[in-house]
C-alpha cells in the first residue's frame, strides 16, 4: 500500500464507520498519540483502543469532514468544519508492510493556528 493511499483508505473507512476496514489498515501494535493541549490527551495502543478513540473523537465534530493532507512531510488527515476551521490534524506513520504503525492527533487550538490562518474568514 502506498503511503499517500493509506490516508485515502483511512478516510473511507472512518467515514463509513467500517471497523473491519480500519483494523485491516492498522498494525496490531498501532500507537495513537493525542495532543489536546491539556490533560485530556494521552496515548492509546492496539487496534481496538485506537479505533475506539478515533471514532469517539470524530463523533464530537459531526459538522466536520476529513480531508487528506500532507503533514510533517507525510500523509495525514485534517478535520475541517464547514466554515473552514480545522479542529484536528492526524499524522500517519506507516511500517515497511504499509500498515499504520503510528498516528499523531493534534486538537490543540494553539498548534492548529497555522492551519487556520489559511481560512478565508481568518483575520
Amino acid at each position: 500500500m502506498e503511503r499517500d493511499d493509506v490516508a485515502s483508505r483511512l478516510v473511507a473507512a472512518l467515514e463509513r464507520g467500517d471497523e473491519l476496514a480500519l483494523a485491516s489498515l492498522l498494525n496490531p501494535e498501532v500507537r495513537l498519540l493525542v495532543d489536546t493541549g491539556d490533560e485530556t490527551g494521552g496515548e492509546q495502543r492496539g487496534r481496538a483502543r485506537v479505533i475506539r478513540t478515533l471514532t469517539t473523537r470524530l463523533a464530537r465534530h459531526p459538522d466536520a469532514a476529513l480531508l487528506t493532507v500532507r503533514t510533517n512531510g507525510g500523509p495525514g488527515l485534517a478535520l475541517r468544519r464547514r466554515d473552514g476551521e480545522v479542529v484536528g490534524v492526524l499524522g500517519i506513520g506507516t511500517g515497511l508492510d504499509g500498515s499504520i504503525v503510528e498516528l499523531w492527533l493534534s486538537t490543540a487550538t494553539r498548534k492548529l493556528a497555522h492551519w487556520n490562518r489559511r481560512r478565508p474568514d481568518a483575520g
